[in-house]
C-alpha cells in the first residue's frame, strides 16, 4: 500500500529525535575518531539509534518498498553522521528494504559514506548471504569494482561487506571473492584497509580455516603484518587477540 509519505518531513522529525538524545562531547559536538567521517557528531549511540528507526518503521508498515528507499536516500544525505548511519541501520531493520536495495542503490550510498562507522554499518551487518546469493552476478560485480575504486572508503567495503556472508556461509563463491579481494588490496598499509583485511580473513576462518591458513602460509610476507597476526591469532585460539575462551579479554 503506498501511503505517500513526506519524505523531507518524515526526515526532519528523525533529525528532531536524534537531537533530543544527543550527548555532550568533548571538544564539542565535532566528530569522534571512530567514526571519521569529518561531519557534525551528535554523539547518539547506536542503541538510542536503533530505538528511533525501529519505532519509526513501526509507524510506517503500510509504506511501499520505494517510499523506504526514498527515505534512505534521503538519510544518506543528511548533513551529520547520525542520519547517515540511520539509513544503514533502516535497512538492517526492514528486511522488506533490504531486499530491495540493489547494488546499484548500495553502490550509490556508498559514495555517500566515509570513515569506519558510515561504511561498516553499511557494509557489516546489513547484507548477508542469502542476500547477495539472491543476485550474485550483480553483487559479485560491485564488489570487484569496489576494490579497484580510487575511494578508500569504497575499497574498504569492497572487504567488509564479505564479513558477513563469509564468516555465516559454506557457498564457496564468498571465499573465492574473499581471497580475491584480499589479493587485490593487501599491498595498502592504510589502517582503513589493513584492519579490513585481517576482518575479513578471520571471519572467512570461522567456515574455511583450511584454505585461510594455506593462504596465510602462502602470503604472509605481503600481508598487512596486523592481518597475520589477528588472523593467525584466530586460527589458534578463536580470538583475535590470541587469548583462549576461558580468559578474560577483548572480544574476536
Amino acid at each position: 500500500m503506498t501511503t505517500n509519505l513526506d519524505i523531507s518531513a518524515e526526515h526532519a522529525s528523525l533529525l528532531d529525535e536524534l537531537r533530543a538524545v544527543a550527548r555532550p562531547y568533548r571538544g564539542g559536538m565535532q566528530n569522534d575518531s571512530y567514526s571519521g567521517s569529518a561531519r557534525p557528531f551528535l554523539n547518539v549511540s547506536a542503541p538510542d539509534r536503533r530505538r528511533i528507526i525501529t519505532a519509526w518503521l513501526a509507524r510506517h508498515r503500510p509504506s511501499a518498498e520505494t517510499e523506504l528507499l526514498a527515505m534512505a536516500d534521503s538519510l544518506f544525505e543528511g548533513e551529520t553522521h547520525e542520519e547517515r548511519t540511520l539509513g544503514a541501520l533502516m535497512l538492517q531493520a526492514s528486511p522488506r528494504a533490504r531486499r530491495a536495495a540493489t547494488p546499484a542503490k548500495v553502490d550509490r550510498w556508498l559514495g555517500q559514506l566515509n570513515g569506519w562507522a558510515e561504511i561498516d554499518t553499511l557494509c557489516a551487518s546489513v547484507f548477508g548471504a542469502e542476500d547477495l546469493a539472491a543476485d550474485w552476478p550483480a553483487w559479485k560485480d560491485l564488489i570487484e569494482r569496489l576494490g579497484r575504486d580510487a575511494n578508500i572508503n569504497k575499497r574498504r567495503a569492497a572487504l567488509v561487506l564479505l564479513v558477513a556472508p563469509t564468516r555465516t556461509s559454506d557457498d564457496v563463491r564468498f571465499q573465492n571473492l574473499g581471497f580475491e579481494t584480499v589479493e587485490r588490496l593487501k599491498g595498502e598499509r592504510d589502517i582503513l584497509i589493513t584492519k579490513a583485511v585481517s576482518w575479513l580473513l578471520r571471519a572467512m576462518s570461522v567456515r574455511h580455516a583450511s584454505e585461510v591458513a594455506a593462504y596465510l602460509d602462502a602470503h604472509a610476507k605481503d600481508l598487512p603484518a596486523v592481518a597475520v597476526r589477528e588472523t593467525r591469532a584466530k586460527l589458534r585460539t578463536g580470538r583475535k587477540s590470541g587469548r583462549s575462551r576461558g580468559v578474560a579479554g577483548p572480544s574476536a
